[in-house]
């Protein structure tokens, strides 16, 4: 069973919009799943969704790392909060992992990150500033919403990219011209799914993506 945790993003800021009744910090939830290995894989779920969603697929995802690889996990929420800084989302979700490995006794560890349709374009554009990041999975990535940013930032990160995409999604047609701005790259077309894998088969071929291309 994972710990339920969570970490404070400050939203008491003057040019945020936000409802008169929120906090001034808002509560991300955070489940830590702990194991003895020096690489935390970090998952970031679907906005306003819990940490285990649809299924409970992240629930097994992160049962399957944990068991298949002696990985430490978090599942993370996604807040709405998050869209209106999403540079210091990134920054309070890196810096708890960070305090956490600490408290596991890893001061040297790496990140693999797994983030899902419009909601990877937070690690994209920050990972550069994160150098524990090593390995980074984006499944149906949506690529045409700030395309400039999200392209001089790739050069930017020097680990390695896995992007996994369905053949029919609205944004494959940029997919092609990422291999041309940097060769740290690898892009898996798969055929058959949609953009959420929305049914069983899809949902199990889901799953599996992290172990099959994190750990191959």
């Amino acid at each position: 069973m994972p710990e339920k945790s969570s970490f404070e993003l400050p939203t008491d800021t003057e040019w945020m919009d936000l409802p008169e009744n929120l906090p001034s910090n808002y509560e991300v939830d955070v489940d830590v799943y702990k194991w003895n290995n020096d690489r935390a894989v970090v998952i970031i779920v679907w906005k306003w969704w819990t940490t285990e969603w649809y299924d409970n697929k992240y629930v097994t995802i992160a049962n399957n790392l944990v068991k298949g690889h002696w990985v430490n996990v978090f599942v993370v929420e996604n807040p709405w909060i998050s869209w209106d800084n999403p540079e210091l989302f990134v920054q309070c979700a890196m810096n708890f992992v960070d305090s956490k490995m600490m408290e596991f006794w890893y001061n040297d560890y790496k990140i693999y990150a797994m983030w899902f349709s419009a909601w990877w374009h937070f690690i994209w554009r920050f990972a550069r500033a994160y150098p524990k990041i090593e390995k980074i999975l984006l499944i149906n990535p949506v690529q045409r919403v700030n395309n400039t940013k999200l392209l001089k930032a790739l050069n930017e990160f020097t680990g390695t990219w896995i992007i996994i995409v369905w053949d029919q999604d609205p944004d494959y047609f940029y997919t092609p011209l990422l291999e041309k701005i940097t060769s740290n790259i690898k892009i898996i077309t798969l055929e058959w799914v949609n953009h959420i894998f929305s049914n069983k088969w899809w949902l199990e071929t889901f799953i599996l993506l992290p172990e099959k291309y994190l750990f191959a």
